[in-house]
């Protein structure tokens, strides 16, 4: 039986096909593919019923499958979009202040501008941070912490005891020493495994997570993380910023 493709809800499917139209490409020709499927297409029998957007992204999603004009780039960018619509899922954010001084005028951020940055610098530098936070890798300066503003907000009337908020000021400096260099998990998605940094009070946690539960206690799934050497460079990147490093036999405690 065939089985037809799901389709995102209306809104949804809009938003992704202004990201996608909106992202740049190498090719100059892919953006005029891209406009022609979008305008041109025509359902098969099967997805009668979705919606003019819905269908658009369906037929992307099939095109960047395939082996025609452009279909890889459409691919990559088809995967980018995607990424930032399940990364930055907030409608507002907080750019933590020490960030870039593009975003020292105004910290506050829209979902929607969010996602469209996290489009133009791909899945490689647009990563998950702790507590939904969205990292932006940026080569040219330190990376630049967003954070959810609904959270931000929750806890702005609520005095933080001393210790959590040391630790949460130590997790964003551990966050922005580790970003440029190692890969970082993402629990909400549930794509891959990576390094995950965790604020304790007055230290902060730094190990592995994988979508594969079974990676927490069995040591051979934790090769990345322990034979592999990212742990080792971890370690090696905090100490050089004057941190003090501690560990067990899998995870790694960072302190003042």
């Amino acid at each position: 039986m065939m089985q037809t493709e799901s389709h995102p809800p209306e809104a949804e499917a809009l938003e992704f096909l202004e990201l996608l139209e909106g992202a740049p490409f190498a090719a100059p020709y892919t953006s005029q593919v891209i406009d022609w499927l979008i305008r041109d297409s025509s359902p098969p029998p099967e997805e009668s019923a979705a919606s003019p957007a819905g269908r658009a992204v369906a037929t992307l999603r099939r095109y960047g499958d395939g082996h025609d004009l452009g279909a890889g780039e459409i691919a990559q960018r088809v995967r980018d979009v995607s990424h930032a619509m399940a990364l930055a899922q907030a409608d507002h954010y907080a750019a933590d202040p020490g960030s870039p001084s593009a975003y020292s005028a105004s910290r506050t951020v829209r979902g929607r501008d969010l996602r469209k940055l996290c489009v133009v610098v791909g899945c490689g530098r647009s990563l998950a941070g702790p507590g939904r936070s969205v990292v932006i890798v940026d080569h040219a300066c330190d990376p630049i912490v967003f954070r959810p503003l609904n959270a931000v907000g929750a806890t702005r009337h609520r005095p933080a005891r001393k210790g959590a908020k040391n630790g949460e000021r130590l997790g964003r400096e551990v966050l922005a020493v580790l970003a440029p260099h190692v890969r970082l998990a993402d629990r909400r998605s549930f794509e891959g495994s990576g390094v995950w940094v965790e604020a304790r009070r007055d230290a902060v946690e730094v190990g592995w997570w994988s979508p594969d539960m079974t990676a927490e206690t069995t040591p051979g799934l934790l090769g990345p993380w322990v034979t592999g050497g990212v742990r080792s460079l971890c370690a090696t990147l905090l100490r050089g910023e004057g941190l003090a490093i501690s560990q067990d036999d899998t995870a790694l405690l960072v302190s003042r």
